[in-house]
């Protein structure tokens, strides 16, 4: 058995393992909104509920993609020298599953109805761009401004997620 078969067909069976841990953990709603694992993306991450429908739609997407990265890590391990040709085959399958996974998981995000933050951010953040879509104020003066203002300056990210970083003048910032 080659090296490159051995060390593709293990990294199969890790991704399985990653794959199948997230697969459980967003089918039992135990997988938090976080930046690592499960369906990441600004609509998901808009709000706990959204992440957390999103990822329970996504996670039979991410059982299957667990199971044929482990049905083709095994196989490439005791297959031999083209053993990687399994293994490969089975990490390329499992990501178009999770893909199209996640494009029904953020479907199902953008159903979920976006939180109401009361027209400012939290002062605890100091940020100016927790929620895009309603006004944001400035701790330390408590007055409205505009998200964009705050774009490159706070570590929220939510501006230029949502595109608050464009130009005044291009159209794409004004469909938010």
């Amino acid at each position: 058995m080659s090296i490159v078969s051995t060390v593709i067909a293990v990294l199969a069976l890790v991704l399985a393992a990653g794959s199948l841990g997230i697969g459980v953990a967003g089918l039992t709603g135990a997988l938090r909104r976080n930046r690592w694992a499960g369906v990441r993306s600004p609509e998901t991450l808009r709000s706990d509920e959204a992440f957390t429908v999103a990822n329970k739609v996504a996670a039979p997407g991410y059982l299957g993609a667990g199971a044929i990265l482990a049905a083709t890590g095994v196989i490439g391990l005791f297959v031999g020298a083209w053993g990687f040709l399994f293994a490969l085959f089975g990490i390329i399958v499992a990501l178009l599953v999770i893909s199209a996974a996640g494009g029904m998981a953020l479907q199902a995000a953008r159903a979920v109805p976006a939180p109401h933050t009361g027209g400012c951010c939290s002062s605890d953040t100091g940020s100016g761009c927790a929620d895009s879509s309603a006004s944001s104020c400035s701790a330390e003066t408590d007055t409205a401004v505009d998200p964009a203002d705050d774009c490159g300056e706070s570590s929220c990210g939510t501006c230029a997620l949502s595109g608050m970083c464009l130009s005044e003048d291009n159209p794409a910032r004004h469909t938010v």
